[in-house]
């Protein structure tokens, strides 16, 4: 992998030094062995680098004359598109980082959303089992608050909504006064239903 790199790394310099002038068109190059002690690399190395350049048109090899430039505009042509696959590269690693973060994202999503269906479920059942507590003519609640009844405290439940007259009082205050034949809407286990019927 490495040699690989280091090939297209010294195609990408002589090309750059074709562009800047260093090596003109018609004019040969040094030969491989002169290059390898250049870049410090073998000429196997060299010789990759130059298929590379001669494929693309910036230089050609002839048996007896060596390594000629050919084309600065082909120079040019194969650096940029090396530019540009820079470019490239960088975006795709921005695209994959963005991707991780996506995935992250949702699994945070996800653990939230089951923590949430937890509670909801909890909560669900809590709330669905509602009984309805009617408070007797004679009851002992008539003209106490529900405060002063405790109700919290000594059964667990909770009122959720107060008839009266037809009509349903959500969440009542705990100063609300009971009345004879109010009908209690009563959030609980069935114990604690239980227990507030013995109260009312």
């Amino acid at each position: 992998m490495l040699d690989h790199a280091r090939y297209q790394e010294i195609a990408i310099d002589i090309a750059h030094a074709i562009m800047m002038g260093e090596y003109h068109e018609g004019v040969r190059i040094h030969g491989r062995s002169t290059l390898a002690g250049r870049y410090n690399v073998s000429p196997e190395t060299i010789r990759r680098a130059i298929a590379v350049l001669q494929n693309v048109g910036v230089v050609m090899v002839s048996q007896g004359v060596g390594i000629t430039v050919t084309s600065k505009a082909m120079a040019e042509k194969f650096v940029k598109s090396f530019d540009q696959k820079g470019e490239i590269q960088v975006f795709v690693e921005d695209l994959k980082k963005l991707m991780d973060q996506r995935r992250e994202n949702d699994l945070k999503i996800e653990s939230h959303l089951n923590k949430f269906l937890g509670y909801s479920d909890r909560l669900m059942s809590r709330w669905m089992d509602i009984g309805e507590v009617e408070i007797g003519k004679s009851s002992p609640a008539i003209g106490k608050t529900l405060k002063e009844l405790k109700i919290r405290e000594r059964t667990g439940t909770t009122i959720v909504a107060v008839v009266r007259d037809g009509l349903e009082q959500f969440s009542p205050e705990t100063g609300f006064v009971l009345r004879g034949e109010d009908v209690l809407l009563v959030a609980g286990s069935a114990e604690g239903q239980q227990k507030l019927k013995l109260i009312l």
